[in-house]
């Protein structure tokens, strides 16, 4: 990996159901990753169980940009 000092947050996509994890340096890439779910029709239980798990793996992909080990 070349730079992984990249300040990252998370934000949920405008059109796509999933999260993206975007840089906040500017003029570096904008989106790092984008972590999609599942919307079961019928279902908002097993929608909102697939939602959170995708937060939560977003929120672990920004985190560990943010805290890389600087030496």
């Amino acid at each position: 990996m070349e730079n992984p000092y990249i300040n990252t947050k998370v934000v949920h996509s405008q059109i796509k159901s999933s999260y993206n994890i975007v840089s906040t340096t500017l003029g570096s890439k904008y989106k790092i990753a984008r972590v999609p779910y599942i919307i079961i029709e019928g279902s908002k239980m097993q929608t909102e169980i697939q939602k959170n798990e995708a937060l939560r793996h977003a929120k672990f992909i920004s985190y560990c940009f943010n805290n890389v080990n600087r030496k």
